[in-house]
């Protein structure tokens, strides 16, 4: 999937945030993960463009080696979800690009907002969309929790769904979809590795 620049490369984002590191560009990790003893790889493209701060969160988390060893929590009909929970002292924020905006929002989900027919510029409506999950009570709670999304027409349709404007798309998995159909709680990702795109993570 292309990931195409906002006007702005280089968005702006709220002092508030220093101290996080950030995505400055995109960044691809290759993921192995062990099913059934088994071992298969998975791809993922991840866009600093649009969310800088949640992918450069995820990447610096791959390049630290946080992912290493972790295991699937759980495996439903549309969410593989992983929990693996970094240092509290780490908030990262729900972090939202609408079209047509300069830079992300950040905070508040979309209804909260008041932009619940605005449109997300990564939208949770591909098989393997990356989203950060956060508890239910504090949108700004994320920490290393992920998931992908087994997305299916049928049960999301097109347009806007309960996933998009309440959790960040954050990138997506470009090659090994198929695999995230039989993940299930204990499987394990044995290794993740950030093959390209390091240099663009940024910490201030």
């Amino acid at each position: 999937m292309a990931i195409n620049a906002p006007d702005k490369t280089m968005v702006e984002i709220p002092d508030e945030y220093d101290g996080l590191p950030r995505l400055r560009g995109t960044a691809t990790v290759e993921m192995v993960v062990k099913h059934k003893n088994e071992q298969s790889k998975l791809t993922l493209v991840l866009d600093g463009y649009h969310a800088p701060i949640v992918a450069g969160n995820f990447v610096d988390l791959v390049a630290k080696g946080a992912l290493d060893k972790t295991q699937i929590a759980y495996g439903e009909e549309l969410i593989v979800q992983v929990n693996k929970m970094a240092a509290p002292e780490k908030k990262i924020p729900l972090e939202l690009f609408y079209r047509g905006d300069n830079a992300p929002s950040y905070g508040n989900t979309q209804d909260e907002d008041g932009r619940g027919t605005d449109t997300q510029v990564l939208p949770f409506q591909a098989f393997g969309a990356l989203g950060m999950a956060h508890p239910d009570e504090d949108n700004d709670g994320g920490t290393s929790q992920f998931f992908w999304v087994k997305y299916s027409q049928a049960l999301m349709p097109p347009g806007r769904n309960t996933l998009d404007g309440a959790y960040t798309c954050f990138g997506y998995t470009v090659d090994g979809t198929d695999i995230l159909e039989s993940l299930t709680k204990g499987d394990v990702i044995e290794k993740a590795v950030v093959v390209s795109g390091l240099e663009n993570l940024k910490k201030l």
